[in-house]
């Protein structure tokens, strides 16, 4: 047989592995790699406190309920919840965008700026902490630090509008107050106003 004939493909095939490879390599610089921020099932959390501004949430886990402090007659609106748990349970932070602790503010994530959430587990462990900050461009993704970290790291998706220490947000409306019993309702007096020229 002539290796002549073969050299020809045999080039062409290392030089293809060779572009693919380069290919591969060119692709996984420009990758982000994706953790989660939480290590926790919503069937696993205990508690949740956020801090908006100076106000102060604080979600307690009662056996199968959820509750507001302070507000342990009122019913918390469960679809909130859930889309607290769908939503900012499940977030994860891509790539780090600073790790200068001058720059927080820029994008708020210091402690007068961001929104801070801290969820506990049922044993009454903490299970994260992190600081909320909304991007005045992309309002697709937020901004977050984690507790006792420099970094500050760009979030898969925004999770800023989930995070609310008002206590309307969070409850249900009050019930109506029953009317009172004992009698009827006195009856006003009726006006009839008389047509303009008529007799």
């Amino acid at each position: 047989m002539d290796l002549k004939q073969w050299r020809t493909p045999a080039v062409i095939l290392v030089l293809l592995a060779a572009i693919y490879l380069l290919t591969q390599l060119g692709e996984s610089r420009h990758t982000t790699s994706v953790d989660a921020v939480f290590d926790l099932e919503k069937d696993d959390v205990g508690r949740i406190v956020m801090v908006v501004d100076n106000d102060r949430a604080e979600l307690v886990r009662q056996d199968s309920l959820w509750v507001l402090a302070g507000y342990e007659d009122r019913e918390v609106r469960q679809w909130r919840l859930t889309s607290f748990f769908t939503n900012v349970l499940t977030v994860s932070r891509e790539s780090v965008i600073s790790d200068l602790p001058e720059k927080w503010s820029t994008y708020g994530v210091d402690s007068t700026a961001g929104r801070q959430v801290e969820v506990y587990d049922l044993g009454g462990d903490l299970a994260g902490r992190m600081v909320v900050g909304r991007s005045a461009t992309n309002y697709q993704t937020n901004y977050i630090r984690l507790a006792d970290e420099l970094e500050v790291y760009l979030t898969d998706k925004s999770i800023y509008h989930f995070l609310s220490a008002d206590t309307g947000y969070w409850l249900e409306p009050p019930p109506p107050e029953p009317e009172e019993e004992g009698g009827e309702a006195e009856e006003l007096p009726v006006k009839v106003l008389e047509e303009p020229g008529g007799e």
